[in-house]
């Protein structure tokens, strides 16, 4: 059971440093009112507890660092989604849970925005070039049905089929 305890006190550690914060930062985020119960933890005196588990899936941690690599060491302990593309606010205190999923839904919104309007400027450059095509091809349509008006008004009687 202590093996345990030190497998999960490392894998808390490694949170602590894959966020840029601290012990006493962490605590503070988790709504600890003071810093010893993580201490506790990673010095390995005590084990987390359901209590910390739930403190931890409310805070804003929760969306950087992957809970069942947590809990089990299995899989990667990072979402990549949403930590390569923030700047980890919630680790600096500035934010709550509820902020920082706020924010995750504004950078999945601005992403689908960014998809939208690369897809709507390749569209308009796709009609403008169809539009230049179709003026050009105006054009070419004029310039035939002058010509064949030209050609038929020089035509001689003697080209004209009769007709009879």
């Amino acid at each position: 059971m202590n093996n345990k305890n030190t497998e999960i006190s490392a894998r808390i550690d490694e949170t602590i440093c894959l966020l840029h914060t601290n012990p006493n930062k962490f605590a503070n985020a988790l709504g600890y009112g003071r810093s010893q119960t993580i201490y506790d933890i990673l010095n390995g005196k005590s084990a987390p507890s359901y209590d910390f588990f739930n403190r931890f899936c409310n805070s804003g941690y929760s969306v950087f660092i992957d809970l069942r690599w947590l809990l089990t060491g299995e899989g990667s302990p990072i979402i990549e989604e949403t930590y390569y593309q923030s700047d980890l606010p919630v680790v600096k205190g500035e934010m709550t849970a509820e902020e920082a999923k706020k924010k995750l839904e504004e950078i999945r919104l601005n992403k689908q925005d960014s998809i939208a309007a690369k897809g709507n400027s390749e569209l308009i450059s796709i009609v403008r070039e169809q539009a230049e095509e179709i003026g050009r091809l105006k054009a070419r349509i004029e310039e035939l049905e002058r010509r064949r008006g030209d050609n038929a008004g020089h035509a001689q009687s003697s080209d004209i089929a009769n007709v009879g």
